[in-house]
């Protein structure tokens, strides 16, 4: 599914899963704790490259956005406003550091993303 992404921030700040924020671990967020460490494929449709990162935090915006990232559906926070009411900047993923610079994002954009087999390798220093 091709949604707008932002970059996470919160270096060294744990995330829902626990993990503290580097940048070196290639991940991202889904607004579904249920798929916490899942790994996904993401693609930066404008480079055409593509990274494999495992689902490390919840959000953007919300937490329980299932008919989403499960059903589909567009991302609830394209309204406009999260389900809590917050005003939202319409972002469907979040990328970790190491994500961000490895898809060659410049600034917010599109990226497309869908589930991945296998967990993503370790990234190389």
């Amino acid at each position: 599914m091709i949604v707008k992404a932002t970059r996470e921030g919160l270096l060294g700040k744990a995330t829902a899963s626990g993990y503290v924020v580097d940048t070196f671990v290639p991940f991202v967020a889904l607004p579904a704790v249920a798929a916490l460490r899942r790994a996904v494929r993401v693609t930066n449709p404008k480079t055409g490259i593509s990274h494999v990162a495992l689902v490390l935090d919840v959000g953007p915006w919300n937490e329980h956005d299932e008919a989403y990232v499960f059903g589909g559906k567009r991302p609830q926070a394209e309204t406009g406003t999260d389900m809590m009411g917050r005003k939202t900047n319409k972002a469907g993923i979040d990328l970790g550091e190491w994500m961000w610079r490895a898809l060659k994002m410049l600034d917010n954009g599109l990226v497309e993303w869908e589930w991945a087999d296998a967990p993503p390798h370790a990234p190389q220093t």
